[in-house]
């Protein structure tokens, strides 16, 4: 039933003279049928977990083929990665298992969000928060990869104290939802958006939660449609690649 609504309305949102596209995040294996059948339902993008909090914070073993599996689909590819700020590693070391596994996969990263939600998994010291944000968002600049956080309002509150130091070069992709599943939806626009922390304005928007969607239960998300253009300019370089590398990352670029 809800796939039905959504092909009906091509999953293509107007609002006022801005369109939208559409995309979901996941943090489970797939098949190449889940991935085609996202892209068949005109679902534009998705964002790929590549690292995961599980012991003292590890690679996420289905990313790559999650990686390849889209991009065979015809979809755009955004990558996100769930640190754990309390591990005896580095945020510095947790970014680089994450990139160099990447790298070995044949994919190339140009930009990179960290999740900064859920503050009981956090450290109690913002200040500590602050600077373990700050230093995986450093590491990643350092690599050549431009930087997005994946946070709402209150968490960046609980976790950060409201922290406005990140540099304004951080994107944002904020998560606005009233609960979980589609009843529980917001907007799919960014007109409930109020600025908070380090950002004016969000690059892309989480507005439903663990929602079952080809196979996936899989969070939906919104962007700008004038993105795409650079999507699809992206994965016409990846195919014309004589290295065969793949590309991710190019909203908000």
């Amino acid at each position: 039933m809800l796939l039905s609504l959504l092909i009906s309305s091509s999953l293509l949102y107007s609002s006022s003279a801005q369109q939208y596209a559409y995309g979901v995040d996941i943090n489970q294996q797939g098949s190449s049928s889940n991935f085609n059948c996202l892209r068949q339902n005109s679902y534009s993008t998705v964002f790929v977990r590549a690292y995961k909090p599980d012991g003292s914070g590890t690679v996420d073993s289905s990313a790559v083929a999650n990686i390849n599996m889209a991009f065979q689909a015809g979809l755009g590819i955004e990558v996100y990665r769930t640190m754990n700020p309390t591990s005896s590693k580095q945020a510095a070391t947790q970014i680089d298992e994450a990139i160099t596994a990447l790298t070995n996969g044949g994919i190339s990263v140009r930009s990179l969000w960290i999740q900064v939600t859920s503050p009981v998994n956090w450290n109690k010291n913002q200040a500590t928060n602050v600077n373990f944000i700050n230093s995986a968002l450093q590491r990643i600049r350092n690599r050549g990869i431009s930087p997005g956080v994946y946070t709402n309002n209150y968490d960046w509150q609980q976790i950060t104290n409201q922290a406005s130091n990140l540099g304004s070069d951080v994107m944002l992709w904020v998560l606005e939802v009233y609960s979980s599943g589609v009843g529980g939806e917001t907007a799919p626009n960014f007109t409930d958006f109020r600025p908070f922390g380090n950002w004016k304005t969000a690059a892309v928007k989480q507005f439903g939660q663990y929602e079952s969607v080809c196979g996936f239960t899989a969070n939906r998300d919104v962007y700008p449609l004038s993105t795409s253009t650079l999507r699809e300019k992206m994965m016409n370089d990846a195919k014309g690649d004589k290295h065969k590398l793949i590309y991710v990352g190019y909203i908000g670029l």
